[in-house]
């Protein structure tokens, strides 16, 4: 029986978060968001590594007792303020170890697809199962997608990624910052790719 995917709102600048079982995706919430579950979680994967996602990774992660894991094209985003746009939050990049993950691994129901574009190591969790999909900054609702223009973002990318997100079978999605779509996401997704080449 697939896990619930319970959604954490983003508050102000911080993104979105998301628990599926034992897995937090994406760390900015504060520790009271997260405090009822951390008997539950004992995985952090981070969808990029800019600061909106992660910028309580270090508590959350000793919190719940939790390893941490990203894409491997963004480890350095953990210790490079500058790639992690920490400063621009009047902050430093929480500069902790994690595990990378890359395309084609498994963590928990979900497979990791790398989807650069927006940094050079996004990524999607993609659950085949029920077509759900934690897409980070990578595309959002009504036809929008991550912005090319931050350190190591490159618009090419964006378009290959979600032209191989619009192949798969997507029925919600779940992404950094909107709200979800819980059903009938697929829309989405094909606007999105419509819209992107447009950007360039």
């Amino acid at each position: 029986m697939r896990e619930p995917i319970r959604w954490l709102r983003e508050i102000g600048w911080r993104a979105n978060s998301y628990i599926c079982g034992n897995i937090l995706i994406d760390a900015a919430q504060p520790v009271t968001e997260v405090a009822p579950y951390k008997d539950q979680i004992d995985t952090i994967v981070l969808t990029h590594g800019h600061f909106d996602h992660m910028a309580n990774l270090a508590a959350l992660a000793d919190l719940c007792d939790a390893k941490v894991c990203i894409g491997e094209g963004d480890l350095a985003f953990l210790t490079d303020d500058s790639l992690s746009l920490a400063g621009h939050f009047g902050s430093h990049s929480p500069g902790i170890a994690a595990e990378p993950l890359a395309d084609g691994d498994r963590i928990g129901e979900f497979v990791v697809i790398h989807t650069p574009g927006h940094t050079r190591g996004s990524i999607c969790l993609y659950r085949e199962e029920d077509g759900a999909l934690i897409a980070g900054d990578t595309l959002f609702p009504h036809g929008s997608f991550g912005r090319t223009d931050l350190p190591t973002g490159k618009h090419a990318d964006l378009v290959a990624s979600i032209n191989r997100l619009a192949e798969l079978h997507i029925e919600s999605l779940w992404c950094g910052h909107d709200m979800p779509v819980p059903s009938g996401a697929m829309r989405d997704v094909l606007l999105s790719q419509a819209e992107v080449p447009r950007y360039g």
